[in-house]
């Protein structure tokens, strides 16, 4: 730990008592009698955590959690009172306060709030970092899944070619169209954005190509298509899979000579623009039924990149429920929510079906009911406790449909398989967690 604890507590004994304990698991403490001191403290030293004594002999100790919101608003505060005082802790947590801690107390109870507090300090930093590494992305995490996606997307950005984002609802492909975009030699041209499956096949078209005045009853002007308004930047088809074969051919003779007609239109008009393309439909079954044309999947599949799911990058999920809470306090005019060590440990264990989009919403629900209160394990939806519990994760990846000795088999698979990406693919890192070497690795992997 770089950064020390500051302590501010009046009585002596106290104070001496709880600045030894601290020192002797190992913590840099600064302690401080009074509120002077502590505000001397802040103007020249960044605290990781601080702990307060509400009530101090010059100042009261929400004057004090006021000055500390503003000089270092990222330091999560630990309350000390007295029962008489209670109330006034509790008032405190809703102005920002993290916790508190009635005297007298247990040292261990202070290690384990302390240990929490040190927990979320570590998860906003990380948090930070990542915006900072990926400032243009919006995509929060660390785990090698999402970093191996970014550096591919960040390598195929500075090139001119048509890139295919694959991935399930939720996994956020926007976020990645707009990341390639702003990595692009095109960044400073505009990003256009269609979602290809909420607009109805009959106005499609005239979306897409836009129309001349009088083309149809209703043209009463001129209006320039979302092709058009891309040229010289990115245009971002999401849920390609959803558009039908006429259009499929339409869109492909645009890729192939970068030119547009209006609908009523003759003259062609230049659409030089790089295509986005995304969707979280299996194109190969597409294909297979005739509802995509090879051709056009040719023309889309030069770059594919695939998102991988939330339940294959749970280590993000500290990340992305920071990220979400942040966001959501300041939408909702709220105090931020915390969430317990313990929910979060049953979120990182829940396979999230409808992948970052559900924990975003699920944040959002939970910042606007919970008002800046701890979210315990009971503040949950039931579903996501009982899938979250300790073990639903390994059954959840058993197939029920196949003989005891073939889900034993597919079960490895899936676990090596998992632990081969979480590695990058390092078949002897791989084998040193699994326990084995690597060349029973090689034969599990080739059986």
């Amino acid at each position: 730990m770089t950064d020390p604890i500051l302590l501010v507590e009046d009585d002596p004994v106290h104070r001496e008592m709880v600045a030894e304990a601290l020192v002797d698991r190992g913590y840099e403490v600064v302690a401080a009698e009074n509120g002077q001191q502590a505000a001397d403290a802040l103007a020249t030293t960044e605290f990781t955590v601080a702990l307060i004594d509400i009530r101090l002999p010059d100042v009261d100790g929400l004057v004090l959690l006021d000055l500390l919101q503003q000089r270092q608003p990222q330091c999560p505060v630990l309350l000390m009172t007295g029962q008489a005082t209670v109330e006034a802790a509790v008032e405190a947590m809703r102005k920002g306060a993290h916790d508190y801690l009635a005297k007298p107390f247990r040292m261990e109870l202070l290690f384990l709030k302390l240990s929490r507090l040190l927990h979320l300090r570590q998860v906003e930093r990380e948090n930070q970092k990542f915006r900072e590494l990926f400032p243009a992305s919006g995509m929060i995490g660390r785990s090698p899944a999402l970093r191996r996606f970014l550096a591919t997307a960040e390598n195929v950005a500075g090139t001119g070619a048509t890139v295919l984002i694959l991935g399930e609802s939720g996994t956020g492909k926007e976020l990645a169209a707009d990341f390639i975009h702003r990595h692009s030699p095109r960044r400073a041209q505009p990003l256009v954005k269609v979602n290809c499956g909420a607009i109805p096949e009959s106005l499609l078209e005239s979306e897409l190509f836009g129309f001349e005045k009088g083309a149809f009853t209703g043209a009463e002007r001129l209006r320039r298509g979302y092709l058009e308004q891309a040229h010289g930047g990115t245009l971002f088809l999401d849920e390609i899979g959803e558009i039908s074969p006429a259009m499929q051919v339409k869109l492909l003779r645009v890729l192939q000579d970068h030119h547009i007609r209006r609908l009523g239109g003759e003259t062609p008009i230049a659409a030089d623009f790089r295509l986005i393309a995304a969707t979280h439909r299996d194109l190969e079954e597409l294909r297979a039924t005739g509802a995509l044309r090879e051709d056009f999947f040719y023309r889309l599949n030069v770059i594919p990149l695939t998102l991988p799911p939330l339940r294959e990058r749970r280590e993000d999920i500290p990340l992305l429920v920071a990220h979400f809470v942040d966001r959501f306090a300041s939408v909702h005019d709220r105090p931020p929510i915390r969430c317990s060590p313990e929910a979060l440990d049953i979120l990182q264990r829940y396979p999230f079906p409808g992948n970052v989009r559900e924990l975003e919403n699920l944040i959002e629900r939970l910042q606007v009911l919970s008002v800046g209160d701890e979210v315990t394990p009971g503040r949950l939806p039931n579903e996501i406790r009982r899938m979250g519990e300790p073990g639903s994760e390994v059954i959840q990846c058993f197939r029920t449909d196949l003989p005891l000795r073939e889900a034993i088999h597919d079960f490895e698979s899936r676990f090596i398989k998992r632990v081969l990406d979480e590695e990058g693919g390092n078949r002897t890192e791989a084998a040193r967690r699994l326990g084995i070497s690597r060349k029973n690795l090689w034969e599990k992997l080739s059986g």
